[in-house]
């Protein structure tokens, strides 16, 4: 499947409109196949892929486990109100 990825993404990429429709292909396939199956040499030399890749990834956890707690129950992870101040 890593192939089929890679190649899909050279085929944006050589669409006539620069980087964009690489940027959304690469955001579709990384939704749908995880991100994974992106080819990670490619996403090494993108700016600021860790901070995309850790807030994804808190987001998926905060919907699914709830690691800040809610009004009813104590939040998990100590840590999290320090990572993500607000309320």
């Amino acid at each position: 499947m890593r192939y089929e990825v890679r190649d899909a993404l050279t085929f944006a990429a050589s669409a006539g409109t620069g980087g964009h429709a690489a940027t959304v292909a690469g955001a579709l396939l990384g939704a749908a196949h995880g991100p994974d199956a992106l080819p990670v040499d490619w996403l090494s030399r993108l700016e600021l892929v860790w901070v995309a890749d850790i807030l994804a990834r808190d987001l998926v956890r905060q919907v699914t486990e709830r690691p800040s707690g809610t009004e009813y129950t104590e939040g998990t992870d100590p840590r999290w109100w320090d990572r993500y101040p607000g309320w």
